[in-house]
């Protein structure tokens, strides 16, 4: 279509084609969701438009002949400013054939068409459905941590491999702490040995860093067998020498020592790895606590009487 740049040949269908409230009010959700920047404000900007959150929802024909101007007189290649374009049709209810004609009218490259439909998935916070084209082998990433981040945040809690999958396939770089934080949560909800392993292949200040995410995970987990499963599984890990004395630093000395069981832990993990004198030592400060069942008193007479 090589008067993609004509607004009513491109909307022929409905040249005073608007914006719905209900689409308006959707889109300005979903853009406070993503923590006021959707994924297409992006794409504007990656154009040089700037006022994106004024430009986008469109709320008249007029706005909206606006932003298709915007788009089409940006200095930008031509499948740039058409991808674009190619995703104000799909917002339009009952108009993706319209998006499809388009697209195949001028030409636009399959990988296009395929990255702007994951991103518009992605937008509308259909994660599911994004993941189907944002993993397409033949995508150069673009936003990779972004999207990662949006993944970790969005998925449910429950469904840890939406991000994993996509870390996995696209190796998006983890570049900020926001978004290595966010990722790891997903890893530690996934498998509490699988974020141990994962946490000793960064390097040594991101090692401890997520060492201590995990840590802390563990123990921020509200009580029932869940909490129960992933405490044994983490004291039950195979620490390096290193590994063991941040663990008993944070859990004793550091910003975990507050945390729900955090002495309890420490106990368990040198009665399991053999040092009964210092579990003995250790746990006179539990003297008679209970916890998940377990009276600390007895444990350590136990104890005292295997030194014996």
């Amino acid at each position: 279509m090589d008067h993609f740049n004509d607004f009513d040949a491109v909307f022929s269908s409905k040249p005073d084609l608007a914006y719905d409230q209900q689409t308006i009010d959707q889109i300005l959700r979903n853009r406070r969701s993503l923590e006021n920047e959707l994924f297409f404000d992006r794409l504007l900007k990656s154009l040089g438009v700037a006022q994106t959150t004024q430009l986008y929802p469109p709320r008249s024909n007029q706005d909206l002949r606006n932003l298709h101007e915007r788009i089409i007189t940006a200095p930008r290649a031509d499948h740039q400013k058409q991808s674009l374009v190619y995703y104000i049709l799909k917002d339009i209810p009952k108009a993706a054939q319209a998006a499809q004609s388009f697209a195949d009218s001028c030409f636009l490259p399959k990988k296009y068409q395929i990255f702007i439909d994951g991103i518009w998935y992605l937008d509308k916070l259909k994660l599911e459905k994004a993941l189907e084209f944002l993993t397409d082998p033949s995508l150069t990433p673009t936003f990779p941590s972004e999207i990662l981040y949006t993944l970790c945040r969005h998925a449910p809690p429950e469904n840890p491999t939406l991000a994993l999958t996509y870390y996995h396939t696209v190796s998006p770089p983890l570049t900020t702490t926001k978004v290595l934080d966010a990722f790891f949560a997903v890893y530690c909800r996934g498998s509490i040995t699988e974020a141990f392993f994962f946490s000793r292949s960064q390097g040594e200040h991101i090692h401890r860093h997520l060492f201590e995410k995990l840590v802390s995970f563990v123990h921020a987990e509200a009580g029932g067998t869940i909490r129960a499963t992933r405490g044994v599984e983490l004291i039950g890990l195979p620490f390096n020498e290193e590994e063991e004395t941040w663990f008993e630093e944070y859990l004793v000395e550091g910003k975990g020592r507050s945390l729900y069981g955090a002495k309890d832990s420490v106990m368990m993990r040198k009665i399991l790895t053999g040092r009964a004198r210092e579990a003995v030592e250790f746990g006179k400060d539990l003297s008679g606590k209970v916890i998940d069942g377990v009276n600390w008193t007895s444990l350590m007479d136990g104890l005292q009487q295997d030194k014996a």
